[in-house]
C-alpha cells in the first residue's frame, strides 16, 4: 500500500463513517476509510430517519422530529443527541448533498416525518425519502392505489400487503383504497423464485423497464378503476432507477413509486454507492473490502492493523498497518459488527471492552416493546467531543453512530440522524486534533 499514514482514519463504511470522513476531509485533512462493506446502511431502505418515535410506556409517534429529539434527550440523559442535536441539519444536509452529486436524490418535508408503505404490509415513518418513493408517501386524499407484485418474487406479497395497508392506514388517518395485481414479466417467465437483485438487474435494462411498462399499461387499460398511484417493490434497478420511475410515470399517467424495505440489497446499495462515489471525488481514500483487526496508540498516534483483500481458507489477505493522528470508530452496533457476543459476555470490538452479560432480566419478551429493549442501548461511552472514555487510548480514538451507548435507533427510528450528526462532530474534532 503506497500510503500507510493519514491525518484521520475512519473504521466503518456506513452513514456514520461516511459523514465522519467528509467532515474531517472538509477540514483539509487526509482521510482514509477502512471497511469490508456498507454495514447496516447497505441493508437499509435508502431513506433518512432522524427521530420518528419517542419510546415509553406508551410510545409517542413524532410529527416534527426536532420536537421529538428534545423529548428523547430529556428522557435519556446519555443519548448521543445530547451533544449532536444542533448539528443535524448540517450533517444530514451533507449526506443528501453527497448522494445527490452522484444521482441519488432525497426529498424532505419541512422538518416533518411522513409515512411510507413497506414490504411487510405496514407503514414506516421517515424524514427524507428517495425520489423513487416520493409518490408512495401516504396521503389524506382519497386516492386509489394499485399494489403490484412480480410473479416469482417471493419477497413481496402484493395481495397481502394491499389488504394490510387498507386495514392499518385507518389508525394513521389516511383514506386511500388499495387494490393488488401480480404480473409476469416476459424476461422472467417460468421462474418460480426471483430475488430482488435479479429483478433489479433486469429492470436496469431498457428491455426490462419496457416489459414492466407494457404489462402495467395493458392491465390499467382493461381495468375499470383509475389509479392515482402505483406501488412497486423496491427493485427498479441498481443504476437506472430514476429513469425507470420517470418512464413508468409518463407511460402510465399516474404516480409510480417503490415501497420501503429493510434488508433489501437494492435500496441501500443505491445510496451507499452514490455516497462512496462522491467521497472519492472529494479526495477521501476508501479502502473497501478491508477490515481492521486491532487498534492501539503509540507516541500519540493511532495504529490500525488491517487485513486487505479476499480472505478465505486459501487467501489469508494482505496484512497492513495504517497510522493516523486520530482514528474514528464507526463500526455500528450489534448489526454492524461493532458489538458482539463472546460466549456469555458482550464485547465492544476493537476497544476490547467487556460490558458484561445480557441476562433474561435485561430483556423483555415482547419483541415490539414500546419502551425498546434496554440491551440494545449497549455501546461505547464517550466524552463530549466523542473521544472514547477508555484512558488507554489517550484521546486519539473517537466513536460515532450506532456504536455509541445510550440510544436505541430501531425503536426510536433515529438511525441515520444519530449516525450523521455524531459522525459529523467526531470528524470535525478528530481533524482538529490532527
Amino acid at each position: 500500500m503506497k500510503n500507510d499514514k493519514y491525518d484521520v482514519l475512519v473504521v466503518g463504511g456506513g452513514i456514520a463513517g461516511c459523514t465522519a470522513a467528509i467532515s474531517a476531509s472538509m477540514e483539509g485533512k487526509s482521510v482514509a476509510a477502512v471497511f469490508p462493506n456498507g454495514g447496516a446502511s447497505e441493508l437499509s431502505a435508502g431513506a433518512i430517519d432522524i427521530l420518528g418515535v419517542v419510546p415509553g410506556e406508551k410510545a409517542e409517534i413524532v410529527d416534527k422530529y426536532e420536537e421529538g429529539i428534545a423529548k428523547v434527550v430529556e428522557a435519556e440523559p446519555d443519548h448521543p443527541y445530547k451533544y449532536s442535536k444542533d448539528n443535524i441539519e448540517e450533517s444530514v444536509g451533507m449526506i443528501i448533498e453527497l448522494a445527490k452529486a452522484s444521482g441519488y436524490e432525497l426529498q424532505g418535508f419541512h422538518g416533518r416525518n411522513v409515512w411510507v408503505p413497506n414490504t411487510i404490509g405496514t407503514f414506516s415513518t421517515v424524514a427524507y425519502v428517495p425520489s423513487t418513493m416520493s409518490s408512495s408517501v401516504c396521503s389524506t386524499e382519497k386516492n386509489t392505489v394499485l399494489v403490484v407484485g412480480i410473479a416469482g418474487n417471493v419477497n413481496f406479497n402484493a395481495e397481502a400487503a394491499a389488504q394490510s395497508y387498507e386495514k392499518y392506514q385507518k389508525q394513521l388517518g389516511f383514506r386511500e383504497t388499495y387494490y393488488s395485481v401480480v404480473i409476469e414479466l416476459d424476461g422472467m417467465k417460468g421462474r418460480h423464485k426471483i430475488g430482488d437483485s435479479e429483478l433489479a438487474d433486469y429492470l436496469d435494462t431498457p428491455e426490462g423497464v419496457e416489459d414492466l411498462s407494457d404489462k402495467l399499461t395493458v392491465f390499467c387499460a382493461n381495468n375499470r378503476q383509475k389509479f392515482e398511484k402505483i406501488l412497486l417493490p423496491p427493485v427498479l434497478g441498481f443504476i437506472n432507477y430514476t429513469n425507470a420511475v420517470k418512464k413508468l410515470t409518463d407511460d402510465l399517467g399516474c404516480g409510480v413509486g417503490e415501497v420501503m424495505t429493510y434488508g433489501n440489497a437494492v435500496s441501500g446499495y443505491r445510496m451507499t454507492r452514490a455516497i462512496y462515489k462522491s467521497l472519492e471525488e472529494r479526495g477521501v481514500k476508501l479502502l473497501r473490502g478491508s477490515r481492521v483487526d486491532e487498534i492501539s496508540v503509540l507516541d500519540g498516534q493511532a495504529i490500525a492493523k488491517c487485513t486487505v483483500g479476499i480472505t478465505d481458507q486459501l487467501h489469508p489477505g494482505t496484512k497492513v498497518e495504517l497510522k493516523a493522528a486520530s482514528l474514528i470508530l464507526a463500526t455500528g452496533g450489534f448489526l454492524g459488527g461493532g458489538i458482539e457476543a463472546r460466549r456469555r459476555n458482550t464485547w465492544l470490538n476493537l476497544v476490547e471492552e467487556n460490558v458484561g452479560q445480557v441476562t433474561a432480566e435485561d430483556l423483555d419478551r415482547n419483541p415490539v416493546n414500546t419502551r425498546g429493549q434496554d440491551a440494545l442501548k449497549i455501546g461505547v461511552s464517550v466524552n463530549e467531543n466523542f473521544t472514547v472514555k477508555n484512558n488507554k487510548f489517550g484521546g486519539c480514538i473517537y466513536a460515532c453512530g450506532d456504536f455509541l451507548a445510550g440510544h436505541n435507533s430501531a425503536s426510536e427510528r433515529s438511525g441515520t440522524g444519530v449516525a450523521a450528526s455524531t459522525g459529523w462532530l467526531a470528524g470535525k474534532n478528530a481533524a482538529q486534533r490532527a
